[in-house]
């Protein structure tokens, strides 16, 4: 039941995420260009089960490396992103890795310090790679914001 309800939500964030990138005839509202908001701003972040990322945004596109856990040295670089402010200091931000076939979407409140993360990890279900979907919170440190 409970992956179910996990599945409904990823999968009704990414219709409304692309629903949102498209303008048909009868739709007569153009929808804002991605918008970059984190561009100059470095973090780390735990999850509750005690891995961590560093992450970074810059000109548009973020970066990441593990800093603890399994995946520890692991990362990617060079990711279109797309936020949204969504509140004072709360920013929903997301992006699509395609190579590794990942989609991700994650709400930051600096407020609070706290992540929140709704992932589908390697939606192409392939045998090296199967699908599951990661919904996680986690506590963020080493924040550096923008000038």
């Amino acid at each position: 039941m409970k992956s179910k309800l996990v599945t409904t939500l990823l999968l009704f964030v990414c219709v409304i995420s692309f629903a949102q990138s498209k303008t048909s005839k009868e739709n007569k509202f153009e929808f804002e260009q991605a918008e970059h908001f984190l561009d100059g701003y470095s973090l780390n972040f735990q999850y509750q089960n005690g891995t961590a990322i560093h992450m970074e945004f810059d000109k548009g596109q973020a970066q990441y490396e593990w800093v603890a856990g399994p995946a520890k040295g692991n990362g990617n670089k060079d990711i279109p992103y797309r936020s949204r402010k969504i509140g004072d200091n709360l920013y929903l931000v997301n992006w699509h890795e395609v190579g590794l076939k990942d989609y991700l979407t994650i709400v930051f409140d600096f407020n609070t310090m706290v992540v929140h993360s709704s992932i589908i990890v390697g939606y192409e279900n392939n045998p090296k790679r199967t699908l599951k979907t990661v919904f996680r919170s986690g506590i963020i440190d080493h924040l550096k914001k923008a000038k």
